[in-house]
């Protein structure tokens, strides 16, 4: 196998690909790595071989990709994922002009749009490339207990699915990188979505098998973890059962509950969290904070909720006012997410007191109830929805036919996960409500706008992409 951070430079280089490998900057934690030290390999390169070397190394370079991925704020897993299909939905709008951001609210996105190219599909695919060496490195690795070589390639794989979930429901079809092969993954065309899906099913499950029950803090992926989002690639497929098997799974396991005080959802300790990163930037918490709270309360905030989504709010629900911030500048009021409550450190070089907060329990009870909708289970979905509207201070809803169930739930997840991961993008997408909803509040909306394009950049570099209609 040709050494790691040679294949990045190659690719880097020729600019062919978007699949940027970042394991070098992984390796930065590596040096203090006796055997690492002591091979001294030429300052350009570094070998798999030595990187897979033993337990120490091979989970630094783990520890690199979650490094990578909380590094920029407003990337792939840093934020963007929370923005940007904010803005392509109906809950936050920008209060100042910025072109590369207004292109997501009229859903009017250029195919050479740089966050489209750079924020999204390069650090994706980024991430994908460094999970494919993980897995390849491991796999090849005679020095590494089974045990631990099992449990590494089944976080890599994990990941490698949390991805791919996201850029097929962003894009469509995509390429399904699975290797870190150059000369293969220059050229590959778009795979049909369902054999992505096949593949992130196929990654899940090999997590959900070997990766441990726990972890500290649970800044790892778990078992819980996996099984919370085979739950939810589940959902979107319409496997209804499998989804409902898959939540009871993370429902059951005892070792998440939600917090009675909405304030404490999204603080490190939480009991509701399955699965967190942790910031690393200095003197940073969560890119949402940052991005979402204002520098001080007379400041206008950047992004504020739209009325419409102020307007989804029943009277009394808790979270209207642990979730949502007022301020008040130059005479009007702006309402903005508050889930995260700090913008910046106010110590510089505090650790953060913050943390990045992906998978959450829930959610698992929200899929549970319109798995069990759609099984006939109009009792136990009720009972599942109650979950979150009782835990808002909001009476319980008995829905009688499973067209107001269903509905009720969609309410129930744009107040629950509003400005968070794109929940409310994808729902209105996979339900086949984003016509209906999105013509109502975007004059230019049109069909083809639930996809984003494919990168121009991309398509120039590999003849085999083809385009998004409507772009």
């Amino acid at each position: 196998m040709k050494d790691v951070l040679t294949m990045a430079i190659r690719m880097a280089d020729t600019k062919k690909s978007g699949c940027f490998l970042l394991l070098a900057l992984a390796m930065v934690a590596l040096p203090s790595c006796k055997k690492f030290v002591e091979i001294e390999p030429p300052p350009t390169e570094v070998t798999t071989a030595t990187v897979f070397s033993d337990s120490t190394a091979a989970a630094s370079a783990m520890t690199g990709l979650y490094s990578q991925m909380m590094s920029s704020n407003l990337f792939f897993m840093n934020g963007g994922l929370t923005l940007l299909p904010a803005l392509s939905a109906d809950e936050l709008t920008r209060t100042s002009p910025n072109a590369s951001f207004d292109v997501f609210t009229v859903n009017a996105i250029a195919p050479n749009n740089s966050l489209l190219q750079n924020n999204l599909w390069r650090s994706a695919y980024g991430y994908i490339y460094q999970c494919n060496a993980i897995i390849e490195g491991a796999a090849k690795s005679s020095s590494l207990s089974p045990s631990f070589k099992q449990r590494l390639i089944a976080e890599a794989r994990f990941n490698r699915a949390f991805c791919y979930f996201y850029l097929v429901n962003l894009f469509g079809d995509v390429p399904l990188v699975a290797v870190t092969d150059y000369l293969i993954n220059a050229s590959m065309p778009r795979t049909q979505s369902s054999a992505v899906y096949a593949a992130i099913d196929a990654d899940l499950q090999y997590a959900k098998s070997y990766l441990p029950a726990m972890v500290t803090e649970n800044i790892q992926p778990t078992s819980g973890a996996a099984a919370a989002m085979l739950a939810r690639s589940k959902l979107f497929q319409k496997d209804w059962a499998a989804a409902e098997a898959n939540a009871t799974t993370v429902i059951n396991s005892g070792l998440y509950s939600l917090p009675a005080n909405l304030s404490m959802v999204f603080v490190p300790g939480s009991s509701e969290i399955i699965w967190q990163l942790v910031p690393v930037q200095p003197s940073f918490n969560t890119a949402e904070g940052n991005v979402f709270i204002p520098a001080n309360g007379t400041t206008r905030p950047t992004y504020v909720l739209t009325q419409s989504l102020q307007n989804a709010f029943d009277t009394g629900d808790a979270r209207r006012t642990a979730w949502i911030k007022t301020t008040v500048s130059n005479g009007q009021s702006y309402a903005f997410p508050y889930k995260y409550k700090e913008r910046v450190s106010t110590t510089i070089g505090a650790p953060p007191v913050e943390y990045n907060v992906v998978l959450r329990l829930a959610e698992q009870y929200l899929i549970r109830a319109e798995a069990r909708v759609k099984q006939g289970k109009l009792s136990e979905a009720n009972a599942d929805l109650n979950v979150t509207r009782g835990r808002a201070g909001l009476p319980n809803v008995v829905a009688t036919d499973d067209t107001s169930c269903l509905m009720a739930i969609e309410k129930e997840r744009r107040r629950e996960f509003f400005a968070e991961w794109g929940h409310r993008w994808f729902d209105l997408k996979r339900t086949g409500r984003a016509d209906t909803v999105l013509s109502l509040t975007k004059s230019g909306w049109q069909p083809s706008d639930a996809l984003y394009p494919i990168p121009f950049e991309e398509i120039q570099n590999n003849p085999a992409l083809t385009q998004n209609p409507g772009y």
